[in-house]
């Protein structure tokens, strides 16, 4: 009777997941009793399974039952996944602050006192920024269920087990490993961009003294923050719905395209401005004996340094692209793939 699975699935998913076990053993249990007390002789008919489960309830009315209440922010159905991405969000910003400042305070020459109240402050002011930020997606992604059940429930007064949809095939799924790598890589060059642009250009180690030749014109990339916020704004909530739904479908492969492109497109409006680039970089170079203005790789470095956006923006295109084709082309696969072949077990 894969409807009744079906039913129970539908019911345990609206639950949190420490109760789906026993709730899934207890309804199956509850059906079964059910059935053999109209249908005690004789076999059992897919009408008399369905007027079991009508009678029931909805899915969701059932799984309300079981929870004893209604009114949360984050939900049961995506409490999990929240409490998921509200650890890898504080680890990645633990992970990278920690980094710059132990990096700043190797490379600064003040005392130590200061780099670790910084360090401290700053963990606090984006674990805060973190907390907030993935609490109000959740809050988002849960009111807009609620409202898309409630507009499904108004159009469909009168519920079937018919309706139920098909228990996910484990071929489709997306593995969390995926998502939860590009979050944590995300926030930590965010952090990096935020806290540190400094770490980022040619380091060298000379007399005991690093010293580092920025690559980027850090009062220009300052202006670029609000954009570097939306970029990680949408990573992280394209990875969310990821873990979130958990399969692949047309759906949500139209919404990876679509968040992909936005990325692209506000990568592209970054690295397409040429005043991002440290204009002093050669010059620095040869200040600190990083680079001789005699030889060929001062002309090659003179020559290159000018395409340097032109190549960061082919860049982002071509992997947007290549994320696209992978996407879609592990959709496909699952798409195509043959369904198994399951044996139903007999009902009692």
């Amino acid at each position: 009777m894969e409807v009744i699975d079906r039913y129970i699935y539908a019911v345990t998913q609206r639950l949190p997941k420490q109760q789906r076990e026993d709730i899934k053993q207890e309804l199956q249990s509850l059906i079964e009793d059910m059935l053999e007390e109209r249908i005690p002789d004789g076999p059992i008919a897919k009408e008399d399974v369905e007027r079991v489960l009508l009678e029931l309830g909805h899915p969701n009315e059932l799984a309300a039952k079981y929870r004893g209440y209604e009114r949360y922010l984050i939900g049961p159905m995506l409490f999990d996944a929240y409490l998921t991405i509200l650890k890898i969000v504080m680890a990645s910003i633990a992970i990278g602050l920690t980094a710059v400042w132990a990096i700043e305070t190797f490379v600064s020459h003040s005392g130590i006192l200061d780099p670790i109240a910084n360090y401290l402050t700053s963990l606090v002011s984006a674990a805060a920024q973190g907390f907030v930020w993935v609490t109000v997606i959740f809050a988002w992604i849960e009111r807009r269920q609620r409202l898309n059940v409630a507009g499904n429930d108004s159009r469909n007064k009168a519920w079937k087990p018919s309706d139920l949809p098909p228990i996910p095939d484990a071929k489709t799924q997306i593995k969390r490993s995926g998502p939860i790598s590009s979050i944590f890589f995300t926030i930590v060059v965010l952090v990096i961009c935020l806290y540190s642009t400094d770490l980022l250009g040619v380091w060298r180690l000379h007399d005991g003294t690093l010293t580092v030749v920025s690559f980027l014109n850090n009062d220009v990339f300052r202006h670029y923050w609000p954009l570097l916020w939306m970029v990680a704004a949408f990573s992280i909530l394209r990875e969310i719905v990821r873990i979130i739904v958990q399969q692949r479908s047309g759906k949500l492969l139209v919404f990876h395209i679509v968040v992909t492109l936005i990325i692209t497109v506000l990568m592209c409006t970054l690295f397409a401005d040429n005043a991002l680039l440290n204009p002093d970089f050669i010059q620095d170079l040869i200040a600190l004996s990083h680079l001789s203005p005699e030889g060929k790789d001062f002309d090659t470095l003179v020559s290159l340094w000018p395409k340097v956006n032109e190549w960061l923006v082919n860049a982002t295109i071509v992997l947007a692209l290549l994320d696209i084709i992978t996407e879609s082309y592990a959709w496909y696969r699952t798409k195509s793939a043959p369904a198994p072949i399951t044996k139903q077990k007999p009902l009692v």
